[in-house]
């Protein structure tokens, strides 16, 4: 049965990728159709997603001898980039979370949006394509076996967030100092963008070293052994290890995608894209994916460690993820738009989540970037219906007496936000403790 599983895991990306194709080239002027394909088809990647992560969880020695299979792509001289799956415990444990919020966030996007009312969104197709293309990348980057194919599925969640940010492209507003939707969207793509080329850079250096994009390659104990031992000196910085400066350099595209400071100013603003989209990337998809890189490349990290003893760039990784954290967590005090606090409380519990793997905690931050998962998208989508019941109302100050008018919503929320703030015995306070007892 495992066997199975892990023979179909190239089709997790592949449904909903179809999905997006067939809703834009076919469906379009059909809503019911529309959202039932992009539903069905993230349904089936969830099953086969928890299908494939259960199986991992019973394969014994999974972190030494991942499950992979490839076929050649297309040639490169005299070597071959490939594209295949890669199953370890990160993959199996990011496709336990991702499939299954996305399906949550696709279901709770049909009210939403207003279909059957009034008030449906004119470009309500449009935006269910966009969604299931945003999965598609998400978990195209997950099961991803080279960098090659992880760096298009990252490009091609860059895109979707510039789509789906601005997707109110029309939205004006009375105050010119106000951001729009277009405005917004476009800083997202632009910002990231800066992040992008280090990550870029990085690879094509990996590559001009080894010749190789592959995990099964990048990863082995004689190449690790190899960037490790080799040096580089770097101005006013000194000597370096080259996989460190490797490191560095993909580092730089996760502080872009996670929002880490100094890049972390295109999320606040990417609040202004419908409720479900800031739900999704904030919690399954684009913020996830930083992190998710980070803790891929956590073996140029360590390897680095082992010989030397030491490894500036995880002194790097831990400054950045910890100042991010500290001064995100005291900008969302001051603020009263109900998205924005949450945004800031996402900059602020990235950096929780960088600054554990910066300090070498790599389950503590994979662990925590899990429960977050779960408990933000719950709060996002708790702030979607207060938005709606509040007559497009954002301003907390405005806000008052809900757990009357609103009494389940009430209850989420609150089961959400003391899972933010890591509550005893709620899934954030396992993770954030986790996190405190590595340090």
């Amino acid at each position: 049965m495992r066997e199975f599983f892990f023979n179909l895991t190239w089709l997790i990306p592949l449904f909903p990728l179809l999905a997006f194709a067939i809703i834009i080239l076919f469906t379009g002027k059909n809503r019911k159709l529309s959202h039932s394909i992009a539903i069905g088809a993230i349904g089936l990647s969830w099953i086969i997603g928890w299908g494939v992560a259960f199986s991992a969880f019973l394969t014994p020695h999974l972190d030494e001898h991942p499950i992979h299979f490839h076929t050649n792509w297309f040639p490169t001289g005299t070597t071959w980039f490939s594209v295949g799956v890669w199953i370890d415990p990160l993959a199996a444990i990011t496709l336990f979370m991702v499939p299954f919020v996305c399906l949550m966030i696709f279901i709770y996007s049909i009210g939403y949006m207003g279909y059957g009312t009034e008030e449906v969104d004119p470009n309500y197709s449009r935006f269910f394509a966009y969604i299931s293309l945003f999965a598609a990348g998400m978990l195209g980057l997950v099961v991803s076996e080279n960098l090659l194919t992880l760096f298009i599925s990252w490009e091609i969640m860059g895109l979707c967030s510039y789509l789906l940010i601005g997707f109110w492209f029309a939205k004006n507003y009375p105050d010119p100092k106000q951001i729009t939707p277009r405005q917004a969207g476009l800083k997202a793509f632009i910002v990231t963008k800066i992040g992008d080329v280090f990550f870029l850079l990085g690879i094509l250096y990996l590559y001009s070293q080894t010749g190789s994009l592959s995990y099964d390659v990048v990863f082995s104990e004689g190449v690790l052994h190899t960037l490790a031992e080799h040096t580089v000196t770097l101005p006013l910085l000194g000597t370096w290890a080259v996989a460190s400066v490797i490191a560095l350099l993909i580092f730089g595209g996760a502080v872009g995608k996670s929002a880490q400071f100094p890049l972390h100013v295109w999320l606040p603003d990417a609040m202004e894209g419908p409720t479900p989209v800031s739900a999704l990337i904030h919690a399954a998809t684009m913020v996830s994916a930083g992190i998710f890189l980070i803790a891929r490349i956590f073996p140029l990290l360590k390897v680095v460690v082992d010989l030397e003893g030491h490894n500036p760039t995880l002194g790097v990784v831990a400054c950045i993820g910890a100042f991010t954290a500290l001064f995100s967590s005291i900008i969302a005090i001051a603020q009263d738009d109900i998205k924005r606090v949450l945004a800031f409380s996402t900059i602020s519990q990235l950096g929780y989540m960088v600054g554990a793997l910066g300090i070498g905690g790599f389950v503590a931050g994979t662990f925590h970037l899990i429960t977050h998962a779960f408990f933000k998208a719950l709060l996002f989508l708790g702030s979607g219906s207060v938005i709606i019941g509040c007559h497009h109302e954002m301003d907390m100050m405005e806000m008052g007496g809900l757990r009357e008018k609103m009494p389940r919503t009430f209850w989420t929320f609150l089961a959400g936000t003391l899972a933010l703030a890591g509550f005893p015995l709620t899934a954030g306070f396992w993770s954030k403790d986790e996190i405190l007892a590595h340090a």
